[in-house]
């Protein structure tokens, strides 16, 4: 076939809309708690902590965490084309699903000026690495002719690319732990912040074989 198909998914992109300040002054031994917090309001779908410490709703939490996953959706092209509901509906749960196998381990703080420096092993998923070979393997013996539509393209590499997935999500596997250093500053208002550099920098880390 003449056409090519690339897809490529950005995760968590719910550090773009990022997880406002801490709500209160932070210390040296809360400062890890707090960048646990908001991980795990980003990758696991848990509030409560995160709640706590920027003082923000259960309501407002939620909201940010399916701004995320409607930024997912955006980004793997889905919502762009011409295909099924269902489909659709199955994506969303695999990004959540694929968020919430992540794995990081949050270190200790040290002070940094007038913030703090944390230091979080994050172990990146591997399992994904031949998931672009796997797919043109697919389009090769897809049966799709010259005359194929974008539409039955389309649904059959998204398709596709939800099996694939979804059969790698069932068996996670990860790379050698990695290190990223997040800072924690007070922005222009006092309010102590957790770099959002250094969250995309987890991201990248953890979803380097899907990008």
């Amino acid at each position: 076939m003449k056409k090519r198909f690339s897809l490529i998914i950005t995760m968590a992109a719910c550090f773009s809309m990022l997880l406002g300040g801490c709500g209160k002054k932070l210390t040296v031994e809360d400062a890890p708690a707090y960048v646990q917090s908001a991980l795990d309001a980003c990758y696991k779908g848990e509030f409560e902590a995160y709640m706590e410490f920027t003082k923000s709703t259960e309501e407002e939490a939620k909201e940010l965490y399916e701004s995320g996953l409607d930024a997912n959706m955006e980004a793997s092209g889905i919502t762009d084309v011409n295909v099924s509901q269902e489909l659709q509906d199955q994506y969303r749960q695999l990004f959540a699903g694929l968020l919430g196998i992540s794995k990081y381990t949050v270190g200790e703080a040290k002070e940094d000026g007038e913030g703090f420096t944390v230091d979080v092993s994050v172990e990146p998923f591997i399992m994904f690495d031949t998931l672009q070979d796997d797919l043109i393997a697919a389009m090769s013996n897809s049966g799709l002719t010259e005359e194929a539509t974008a539409d039955e393209i389309n649904s059959f590499v998204y398709q596709k690319m939800y099996e694939l997935m979804s059969a790698k999500l069932n068996d996670p596997t990860y790379g050698d732990p990695q290190t990223v250093t997040v800072h924690i500053q007070p922005d222009e208002d006092g309010v102590q912040t957790i770099n959002e550099d250094d969250l995309v920098e987890i991201d990248t880390v953890m979803y380097a074989s899907m990008l």
